[in-house]
């Protein structure tokens, strides 16, 4: 069912388009011209009935979301606007899904995220959105047709691909989505070791993971750009909390060597390394160091003398 939110009866734009959308005189041309500002002052003061305000109004936000494309920025704006005339009434229950894990839809709405049930393959779907309509006030009075409790008729399966090997498992509480690129990040890893041998540089107490392993993909046609894998390190992939994104610049935590990996995220989709922020924050920061050690060395100053 479709609610108004707007009833502005003045509203000079949609006095405008209910000119242009009305049934000419008989006698009279049904061609558009000039409209002076006289005439234009005239039309806004008369009167529409509730039903006429909101179709001009949704008719008045409908067009430039059909004709203009918003750029980056305000492109989820811009569609939110339209929906603010477009109010969900009614829930549908028994609805007959895939048995898949549904992780969540992207920002901008164009791609449904889930993974099959062991974990192996990521599933994409795409929304056809509004499937079925009613006019009429109380429509839940109405029975649904046979086909609107069908998973199919409002999501379209794009693709199914295969991330996880024979050993790892997709991390289902993981996904962060470039929106410029339409570029998805998908991690998977191998089984968890709690006491874990510390090696070099680990601190002790933080378990271990053999393999983690990052996936960018391109969601339009599910083609995996690349990866990059990380050995023996625990990094904590549950709701993204150890992987953030800034613009194209990608920042991974890793707890057990207590290092921040910065990666770029090309517009190629290529994954670039820039460096790491751990004991040394600078490329020159352990040339310094080492520099200051032999500086202050005993046997580094006799041999000098």
């Amino acid at each position: 069912m479709i609610k108004s939110n707007n009833n502005n009866n003045n509203n000079l734009a949609a006095r405008v388009f209910a000119r242009q959308i009305r049934t000419p005189a008989p006698g009279t041309s049904n061609v558009c011209h000039h409209i002076s500002f006289d005439e234009l002052l005239s039309y806004s003061l008369l009167p529409l009935s509730p039903d006429q305000s909101f179709k001009i109004e949704l008719s008045r936000q409908l067009m430039p979301s059909t004709v203009v494309v918003s750029r980056f920025p305000t492109l989820i704006h811009s569609a939110r606007r339209f929906y603010e005339n477009l109010v969900p009434s009614c829930t549908i229950y028994e609805v007959e899904c895939p048995d898949h894990s549904f992780r969540k839809f992207t920002d901008d709405g164009r791609y449904l995220i889930s993974f099959n049930r062991n974990h192996q393959e990521l599933v994409v779907y795409r929304p056809t959105w509004l499937s079925y309509s009613c006019n009429e006030e109380y429509c839940t009075s109405h029975d649904f047709p046979s086909k609107a409790k069908i998973f199919e008729s409002f999501f379209t399966q794009m693709y199914c691909v295969s991330l996880a090997s024979s050993n790892e498992l997709i991390c289902k509480d993981f996904f962060i989505y470039m929106e410029s690129n339409q570029f998805g990040l998908f991690a998977t890893s191998s089984s968890q070791i709690q006491d874990a041998p510390t090696s070099d540089g680990a601190v002790q107490g933080i378990p271990s993971i053999e393999k983690i392993t990052l996936h960018l993909l391109r969601l339009e046609d599910g083609m995996i750009l690349d990866k990059k894998v990380f050995s023996n390190d625990f990094i904590n992939l549950a709701h993204n909390m150890g992987v953030f994104l800034y613009d194209d610049m990608l920042a991974i935590v890793s707890l057990r060597y207590q290092t921040i990996h910065i990666i770029q995220i090309r517009d190629s989709g290529n994954l670039v390394y820039v460096r790491a922020i751990g004991a040394f924050c600078r490329e020159d920061d352990e040339l310094f160091l080492n520099c200051s050690t032999q500086a202050s060395d005993p046997v580094f100053d006799f041999c000098l003398a």
